[in-house]
């Protein structure tokens, strides 16, 4: 009856190590080769049954490479950036996407896409024990390979005061003059320009990449700028609710209705909402997924329309 082997050690990361790393702790190649460690790349290893994330393969792989960081799209992804749905995913054997020193020679890993560029220990960071660019380098990076509204809408995401009883957090990722004094900097760096027209563009307030598409829409069609996620003045000054889109002036609310809207609880809720519109003399546009197809033209059409009704007289 053959032994059980001893257990690898405990300091290893189950989703993603290296050959060396499991040697330093003293697990051998031959005990790689048991039941229980998998081959998942190139001297990469992890244990059967794990699950491997990006930040899994990015911790492995960067103890071996110095000065590294994690940059780009897997920088993106690590942090949750709202990403184009075809830049979301990523799965194991898929490369992650990493900047060295410029002094440093790059590798010729399949599992890794090197960049080689100076980062600045002010847009260092580490995340969950990763080496990782900073929110605004990371911005920087994807404005070479990202269009304009993609751009805006990480931006948006960014500078957003978040909703502490949702999100755990008070504080914003970054802010527009982090995101300007990235841009500053990044003088002559690739996709520079596309980042400082995004800038232009950046709003506090927008909740989503929906939000801010229809934004960026209506900015096209020539309509006002709105008021974004703040509250409806009542009579009286009373607060109101928070629409995500509104012109006081106008007397007119914008609501992007998404999938958290089509509860019983989130109905119930949107319908009373609707009331206290309607009694207080508002036009309440309601926006679903269908009317943001072709640019977005029958969301606008539909705004467009109740801004004319409530007096706007710049129809484009």
């Amino acid at each position: 009856m053959p032994r059980r082997p001893k257990p690898l050690p405990p300091g290893l990361r189950p989703g993603a190590f290296t050959v060396a790393q499991a040697a330093r702790l003293g697990a051998g190649p031959e005990r790689l080769r048991r039941a229980d460690a998998e081959r998942i790349g190139y001297g990469v290893y992890r244990l059967r049954g794990a699950t491997t994330t990006e930040l899994d393969l990015a911790a492995a792989l960067l103890d071996d490479l110095p000065g590294a960081v994690l940059s780009g799209r897997s920088a993106a992804r690590a942090r949750g950036f709202p990403l184009p749905q075809d830049l979301q995913g990523w799965s194991v054997g898929d490369p992650i996407e990493v900047t060295i020193p410029p002094w440093c020679s790059p590798t010729h890993r399949a599992d890794i896409v090197t960049r080689r560029a100076e980062i600045p220990e002010a847009h260092r960071r580490r995340f969950q024990g990763v080496p990782i660019t900073s929110c605004e380098r990371t911005w920087l990076d994807l404005a070479a390979d990202l269009d304009l509204p993609d751009l805006v809408s990480i931006g948006d995401h960014l500078v957003r005061v978040p909703r502490p009883e949702l999100e755990g957090r008070i504080e914003p990722f970054s802010t527009p003059d982090l995101l300007a004094a990235v841009v500053e900097d990044g003088a002559g760096r690739p996709g520079v320009r596309s980042a400082r027209a995004a800038l232009g563009l950046v709003r506090i307030g927008a909740d989503s990449p929906r939000e801010t598409e229809l934004r960026l829409a209506l900015g096209e069609a020539g309509v006002p700028e709105p008021l974004l996620n703040v509250p409806i003045v009542g009579p009286g000054g009373r607060l109101l609710h928070e629409p995500d889109l509104q012109w006081p002036r106008f007397r007119v609310a914008a609501e992007y209705e998404g999938e958290h809207h089509r509860t019983p609880e989130q109905i119930a809720r949107d319908i009373d909402r609707a009331e206290t519109i309607r009694r207080i003399e508002w036009r309440e546009v309601r926006i679903v997924a269908p009317h943001m197809s072709r640019g977005a033209d029958e969301a606008v059409h539909r705004i467009v329309d109740a801004l004319v009704d409530g007096g706007w007289h710049g129809r484009p």
